[in-house]
């Protein structure tokens, strides 16, 4: 029972007491040395303006809504940046000397948006679409893909789904209901993607975002978009919080099956250990154990049990941990 108890202290401390971050949109200001990484937003978070108070009384959108919205931000990230890390301003005045600023906000129609990808875009034939987890805001959500596009030295565009996670530790029911709402939106988001003049589209999903992406793949199979699917450039799942048997299920019904495909996983996930615990089950995906139990499907796991660094509860090793980013980089490429 003690452990028991350790676990859900753990959950309910994740990501502390402190204030949750949001974006420092400060237009046109830079510093010497600053990189600006753009990065485009596709939501479905309803603008906490038009919407009812929230359960989690969150800035941006734990509200969901059935409307895709599309943005471009210009993402400041400071000179000494370090790898796997969010130089957030905390209680200080943002200064782009030292922390993650958005330099330019522009909100795009879905045209625009899609113009607006081609036009970063040029010379590419990719672009990187990232699905974020569970308890995670629109500003975590932004500023995550900017620090990982950034240390993973991407060089085609990179879009982040932003769906309307609580943001909050006790929102984890809250957040798989919203993944389930949430599979029409990316639905939408890869057929305009991969449409006539589209790109092939490279999904990268945290957490609880996997079994969102997951969801929406095999939706897409069963409806017949396997165009769609066909131009995906491949998938990878971080610390994907799926049950086995149930990714397996999934994994059987979408034709064509993404190439490549990688599964990022560590026995060392205390976060999945707190969702195994509460399920049921002795493990999830991304802690998985005994890989023969996937059988003969074509994807390729990457074990990062043992890698330093990184958040302290092994969640996010794959893009926190300076260890891990080189390790993925160099294997990746």
């Amino acid at each position: 029972m003690l452990r028991v108890v350790l676990m859900l202290c753990l959950i309910v401390a994740v990501p502390g007491c402190a204030a949750r971050g949001v974006l420092s949109i400060l237009p046109g200001v830079t510093a010497p040395g600053a990189v600006i990484q753009p990065v485009f937003i596709a939501t479905n978070r309803l603008p906490s303006q038009q919407a009812e108070t929230g359960l989690f009384q969150q800035r941006f959108g734990e509200t969901r809504d059935p409307t895709l919205r599309y943005a471009r931000l210009d993402v400041s990230i400071p000179p000494g940046h370090l790898p796997g890390r969010i130089e957030w301003p905390g209680g200080q005045l943002p200064d782009p000397s030292q922390h993650f600023v958005v330099a330019q906000e522009d909100r795009l129609d879905r045209g625009d948006f899609l113009r607006a990808l081609q036009t970063a875009g040029a010379g590419q034939v990719d672009v990187l679409l990232f699905v974020h987890g569970y308890n995670v805001n629109n500003a975590e959500a932004a500023y995550r893909l900017a620090q990982i596009a950034h240390d993973f030295d991407a060089d085609l565009p990179v879009i982040a789904y932003s769906w309307p996670s609580a943001g909050s530790p006790r929102g984890y029911v809250y957040d798989r209901d919203s993944v389930i709402f949430s599979r029409d939106g990316l639905e939408e988001l890869l057929l305009a993607l991969t449409g006539p003049g589209g790109r092939r589209v490279l999904i990268v999903a945290h957490s609880m975002g996997s079994q969102l992406v997951m969801e929406t793949l095999r939706q897409m199979a069963i409806g017949g978009k396997g165009t769609a699917l066909s131009r995906l450039a491949g998938v990878a799942l971080i610390s994907p919080d799926i049950d086995e048997d149930v990714f397996l299920r999934q994994a059987a019904r979408i034709q064509p099956f993404p190439q490549p495909f990688l599964l990022m996983v560590s026995s060392r996930d205390r976060i999945l250990d707190v969702s195994a615990f509460l399920t049921g089950k002795p493990s999830r995906l991304g802690s998985i154990e005994n890989p023969t139990r996937l059988g003969d499907l074509p994807v390729e796991i990457i074990d990062l049990s043992t890698v330093e660094g990184g958040d302290r509860l092994g969640h996010s090793t794959a893009f926190t941990s300076p260890a891990a980013i080189t390790l993925i980089r160099d294997t990746t490429r």
